[in-house]
C-alpha cells in the first residue's frame, strides 16, 4: 500500500514537471510578445524588465537571439548604452550565427559612439568606437549600391509577374535580401563618417595638448605633440595648424634645419598659404641672423 502511494506520487509529480516545461515552453512567445509591444509603445523600462525575465528562460530556444538584441536595443533607447553593450556582446557570443548578428555588431559601435565624450576628457570609447566601426566595414563586405539597386528593381518586376502563392514568397525572401544589403551600405558610410568624426576628436585632444605646453613656453614637448597629430591624424582639419605650430616651436628652439624642411614640407602640402610660407621663411631667416649675431657679440666679449 505504501509502495503504491509512493509511485502514484513520483507520477503525479513527473506529470506537474512537465506540465510546467510545456506551459514555459508556450508561454514563452507569448511573453516575447508582450515585451514586444512594450518596445514599440516606447515602454523601454517596462520591456527591460520583462526581457530581463527571460533572458534566462529563452536560452538555447529559438527565441534566444530575439530577446537578446530586442533587450539590447531597450537598453540602447533608454540611453543605457553599457548595459546595451553587454546585451549584444552577449548575442554575438552566444549565437554567432544569429540573423541580428551584423546589427548587434554595429549597435555596438554605436554604444561606444555615444559614450564618447568631449576631446578634454578620457577618449578610450572613442577609440573603440573607431575599432568596432572598422571592424563592420571589414568584417561585413560592402555591396556595390547600383548592381543592388538594379536587382531590387528586376525582382520587384518580376513579383509582378509571377504565379503562386509559393514562389510570391521566394521573391519577396529576395527582395528583404537585397534591401538589407542597401541598409548595410548606409551603415557602411554612417561608419566611415562617424570614424571621421571620432579622428578629429582624437587629434584635437593632441593639438589641444600641444597648444598648452607652448603656453607653458614646454616647446620641445609642445614640438612632439604637434608632430602626433601630424603622423597620427594628418587627415583631419588639425593637421594645418599642427605644422604651423610645429615650424614655430622648431624656430624657437632653433632647430633650423628641422624649421626650414618643414616650411617646405608645408609649401608641399598647403600651396595655397603662400603668406604663411614666406612669413616662416622670413621668421626663420631673422632668427638665424640675430642667432649668429649674438653669438658673434659673445665671442667678441671673451
Amino acid at each position: 500500500m505504501h509502495r503504491f502511494s509512493f509511485i502514484v506520487a513520483l507520477v503525479a509529480l513527473s506529470s506537474a514537471c512537465a506540465s510546467s516545461k510545456d506551459d514555459a515552453g508556450t508561454s514563452l512567445p507569448v511573453a516575447f510578445r508582450e515585451a514586444q509591444k512594450l518596445y514599440d509603445e516606447e515602454d523601454y523600462y517596462g520591456a527591460q524588465l520583462e526581457l530581463s525575465k527571460l533572458a534566462y528562460s529563452s536560452r538555447a530556444t529559438e527565441y534566444e537571439d530575439d530577446v537578446q538584441f530586442l533587450l539590447g536595443m531597450s537598453y540602447f533607447k533608454s540611453e543605457q548604452f553599457l548595459l546595451a553593450i553587454d546585451a549584444f556582446q552577449t548575442l554575438l557570443r552566444n549565437v554567432p550565427a544569429s540573423p541580428y548578428a551584423q546589427d548587434a555588431y554595429f549597435q555596438i559601435a554605436e554604444c561606444y559612439y555615444k559614450l564618447s565624450p568631449v576631446p578634454q576628457l578620457d577618449q578610450d570609447y572613442t577609440r573603440r568606437a573607431i575599432a568596432q566601426y572598422q571592424g563592420y566595414i571589414d568584417t561585413y563586405p560592402t555591396p556595390d549600391s547600383a548592381s543592388v539597386a538594379r536587382e531590387i528593381a528586376e525582382a520587384q518586376e518580376l513579383l509582378k509577374t509571377v504565379q503562386g502563392t509559393e514562389k510570391k514568397s521566394q521573391v519577396e525572401d529576395v527582395i528583404r535580401r537585397l534591401q538589407a544589403k542597401l541598409k548595410h551600405l548606409d551603415r557602411v558610410r554612417l561608419a566611415d563618417e562617424r570614424i571621421r568624426i571620432c579622428r578629429e576628436k582624437l587629434a584635437q585632444k593632441v593639438f589641444e595638448a600641444a597648444e598648452q605646453y607652448v603656453q607653458l613656453q614646454a616647446y620641445r614637448a609642445a614640438t612632439m605633440y604637434y608632430e602626433e597629430v601630424l603622423s597620427k591624424f594628418g587627415d583631419t582639419k588639425y593637421a594645418e595648424p599642427a605644422l604651423r605650430g610645429k615650424i614655430e616651436t622648431l624656430i624657437i628652439r632653433e632647430k633650423w634645419d628641422d624649421a626650414e624642411y618643414d616650411i617646405n614640407r608645408y609649401a608641399d602640402a598647403f600651396p595655397e598659404r603662400k603668406a604663411f610660407v614666406e612669413a616662416a621663411r622670413r621668421k626663420l631667416k631673422t632668427a638665424i641672423e640675430t642667432a649668429q649675431a649674438q653669438a658673434k657679440e659673445q665671442a667678441n666679449a671673451e
